[in-house]
């Protein structure tokens, strides 16, 4: 180990999709973190209550090493659940960044309720990373997307993000939504019968403008200008409008739900929609961790293409 926190992936033998271990490879070489790639087999003895597991991946993860160009440590962990044993095995190597893949089963790069990666994201102890089936490094990071909302976990993500941003060399888009509803609405209904009620138009715009300022004051918070930035305001459903801007972006970065314990991924409604359905790596950031991926922005250099 090199003093930086490592980035554990956890790699499933029986669908044999690369696309975590691609991604945290990809996220090693850029900041220089060591890597494990661990997957989770049967224990020798278990009973009927073991989950649908490989009875070893040795050979399999040995194969993955001899194909990556760079470092790793491969691990099989034996235990009866996966999500469990990658717990505790990111708890203990003080992972800075736990990568894994969507489930094997039901629609090819979707997370279902159930699936390991469900149960890891109820209170991973770092940063999770969420890969969809099939994805490949496509030699950039450009752009970053982060979902903002003025909250304190909002904030945190934003600066995670730009910072990110800045060490890939990367366009930021900072995507904000107005859920829209009475309390975008109301104010087209007339006060008065005698009064005209404003156009929905404007009440939309009225709100939009509202929330990009609000994006741009969080912006001069965060310091630097030297990140080429774009805001987007939408109305609508959030979780539809960052599933829908997922396809162009190269990361997605989002903030824990705004209540639970500290120092656990928590998602809500729409962060686990958009972890379960985005078309690219989505990132949660653990709920009241100051700098959580700084490890992975505060390598000298800028990322390179793989």
């Amino acid at each position: 180990m090199n003093g930086q926190p490592p980035i554990l992936v956890g790699y499933d033998p029986q669908s044999r999709d690369p696309a975590p271990v691609r991604f945290g490879a990809a996220a090693a070489r850029f900041t220089g973190a060591p890597l494990i790639v661990a997957s989770v087999c049967a224990p020798a003895r278990h009973d009927s209550e073991t989950e649908d597991l490989a009875p070893h991946a040795g050979e399999e993860l040995e194969d993955l090493k001899g194909r990556l160009a760079l470092d790793v440590e491969v691990r099989e962990l034996r235990s009866t659940s996966p999500s469990r044993a990658l717990h505790e095995a990111a708890d203990e190597e003080s992972a800075g960044l736990l990568v894994v893949g969507s489930t094997h089963r039901g629609p090819v790069g979707r997370v279902l309720p159930g699936s390991t990666a469900e149960r890891l994201m109820h209170g991973a102890p770092c940063s999770i990373a969420v890969v969809p089936g099939g994805w490949e490094e496509r030699g950039t990071l450009s752009p970053i997307g982060v979902a903002y909302a003025r909250t304190e976990e909002g904030e945190e993500a934003l600066r995670t993000a730009h910072a990110l941003a800045r060490k890939a060399a990367a366009t930021l888009r900072v995507l904000t939504v107005v859920k829209p509803g009475g309390a975008v609405f109301g104010g087209t209904e007339a006060a008065t019968p005698a009064r005209a009620g404003t156009d929905v138009e404007d009440v939309e715009g009225a709100h939009k403008v509202e929330a990009e300022q609000s994006v741009r004051a969080a912006l001069t918070d965060v310091g630097d200008g030297d990140v080429e930035v774009e805001v987007d305001v939408f109305v609508d459903d959030p979780a539809d409008a960052l599933i829908r801007v997922s396809a162009n972006v190269d990361l997605l970065i989002c903030g824990s739900r705004g209540y639970g314990p500290l120092r656990a991924v928590l998602l809500g409604g729409v962060s686990r929609r958009v972890v379960a359905e985005a078309h690219c790596p989505v990132i949660v950031l653990p709920r009241g961790v100051k700098a959580p991926l700084d490890a992975l922005a505060a390598a000298p250099g800028t990322i390179a293409a793989g």
